[in-house]
């Protein structure tokens, strides 16, 4: 009798089906896209610090039911000079578009905007409204309320690129940042949920199957859980050099196993 799937097995097993390419046939390009785990203090006393995940809906096309960080792909519009000068120290100007992808996505998903100083309420929903409707683009709406992150506390953590069996790729970068005040506001129906959590709980939530969390987010997290506090956390982020992971999918049976350099069937993966 076969071990029914575990939720994030599933997703991965969804995603696979969902697009994989043939043997022989060209990688599509990678897409630039960029992730941010947004961290706060914990808040419970159960954890000393909480990462912000989003879960997305069982219907989705990608990563349906996934609990992932805020995220998408980077627009041209992100990659505006005038973004990068107000990014701050945080992280280099080939990272810059990157970030600011990142933080633009928060926006749009959370209504979080982790800038230095924000215009008042109702005219941020309304810039957010405009940006979501193609109304807008990241930079005028900064440039608009003259907005800028150099007071943020951001990292850039980890690079990651899909694999070439699947016929959807991204060269996402991951960011960490530090929560600068308000609350979390969905719209739409991309996201169904958001949760507050600590890394550890998380991925104890994981294992126990009821928190499906694709590869490149669990990855991640288990490097989140490795600190005590944020200053320990970004203190190593800021020092470490980054270099791209590039894994693989091993297909066994019904299960879709991504794997990197090192480990078990990584050299006969694809």
């Amino acid at each position: 009798m076969k071990r029914p799937l575990t939720e994030s097995e599933r997703v991965e097993r969804e995603e696979f089906a969902r697009g994989h390419l043939p043997p022989g046939e060209e990688p599509v390009p990678a897409r630039p896209a960029s992730t941010l785990a947004l961290l706060r203090p914990g808040s419970d006393g159960r954890a000393s610090m909480e990462v912000l995940l989003l879960e997305r809906p069982p219907t989705s096309r990608f990563a349906a039911g996934a609990y992932v960080y805020p995220g998408g792909v980077v627009d041209p519009a992100d990659a505006g000079v005038e973004l990068e000068d107000r990014l701050g120290p945080a992280v280099t100007r080939a990272e810059g578009p990157a970030l600011a992808g990142a933080l633009r996505e928060l926006f749009e998903e959370t209504g979080l905007l982790p800038a230095d100083r924000l215009p008042g309420a109702a005219e941020l929903a309304r810039g957010r409204a405009a940006l979501l409707e193609g109304r807008t683009d990241f930079g005028e709406l900064l440039l608009r309320w003259d907005l800028a992150f150099l007071g943020l506390r951001a990292a850039y953590l980890s690079r990651w690129v899909t694999p070439e069996r699947l016929d959807r790729r991204y060269d996402a970068r991951f960011f960490v940042a530090e929560h600068r005040g308000g609350d979390v506001r969905l719209v739409g129906d991309e996201l169904v949920d958001s949760v507050w959590i600590g890394p550890d709980e998380a991925l104890e939530r994981f294992r126990a199957g009821d928190l499906p969390m694709l590869f490149p987010t669990r990855r991640t997290m288990t490097e989140l859980a490795r600190f005590d506090d944020l200053d320990e956390l970004f203190a190593w982020a800021a020092a470490r050099e980054v270099r791209a992971h590039r894994p693989r999918l091993r297909v066994e049976g019904d299960s879709v196993i991504p794997v990197l350099p090192g480990e078990p069937g990584y050299e006969e993966a694809r």
